[in-house]
C-alpha cells in the first residue's frame, strides 16, 4: 500500500504536466484531504461496531479503483475524481492498518507494533518511487497507474491470507 500511494506522491506533478493537467493536480491533494477528513470518522465508527475487514477491503478496493482513475485520466474532473477515490481508500486504511496493528497485540507492545507498522509504510514510500519508478519509461505514467492498482488489488489477497484469523469481522 505505501508502493501505491508514493508513486502518487512521486509523480503526480510530472504525469500532470505531461497531460497538461497542472492547474487540476494542484487540488488533488486538498480534495483527497477533503474525502479523508469527512470519512474517516465514519470509517472508524464502522471498525469498532463491523470489525477491520468491513473497513480494510473496501478501502483497498478504493484505492485500486482511484489508481485506475488516475490512469486514464484526461480531465480534470478524472484527476480529481481519482483524488477523492484514493482519499477514500487509501486515506481509510492507513488509519485502519494501524488500529489492526494495535488490536493485534498487547498494550506493552503498542509502541512496537506502530512503530513496525509505519517502518513498513515508510519502505514503501521509500523503495516506491525508486522501483517503480523504473516502469516509467516502460510503461509511460498511465501503465505506472495500471501496474499500481493490479498491486494494490494483489494486497487484498495478501491482507486476505495474512488476517485470516478475521474473517468474520471481529470487533
Amino acid at each position: 500500500v505505501g508502493f501505491g500511494y508514493s508513486v502518487v506522491l512521486s509523480f503526480l506533478t510530472l504525469y500532470s504536466r505531461q497531460l497538461h493537467l497542472e492547474e487540476a493536480a494542484s487540488f488533488f491533494f486538498l480534495i483527497y484531504a477533503i474525502v479523508v477528513i469527512v470519512s474517516r470518522p465514519f470509517s472508524g465508527r464502522l471498525l469498532d461496531a463491523r470489525g477491520a475487514n468491513f473497513v480494510v477491503y473496501p478501502s483497498l478496493f478504493f484505492f485500486a479503483i482511484g489508481m485506475l482513475v488516475l490512469s486514464q485520466a484526461s480531465y480534470g474532473i478524472t484527476l480529481l475524481l481519482s483524488g477523492a477515490i484514493i482519499g477514500l481508500g487509501y486515506g481509510n486504511f492507513l488509519s485502519c492498518g494501524q488500529a489492526i496493528s494495535v488490536k493485534s497485540t498487547s498494550p506493552n507492545r503498542f509502541g512496537l507494533a506502530t512503530a513496525t507498522y509505519y517502518m513498513f509504510l515508510d519502505v514503501g514510500f521509500g523503495i516506491g518511487p525508486y522501483l517503480f519508478g523504473s516502469l516509467v519509461p516502460i510503461t509511460g505514467y498511465r501503465g505506472l497507474y495500471f501496474v499500481m492498482a493490479m498491486i494494490i488489488l494483489a494486497a487484498i489477497v495478501l491482507y486476505y491470507f495474512l488476517y485470516r484469523r478475521s474473517l468474520h469481522f471481529v470487533r
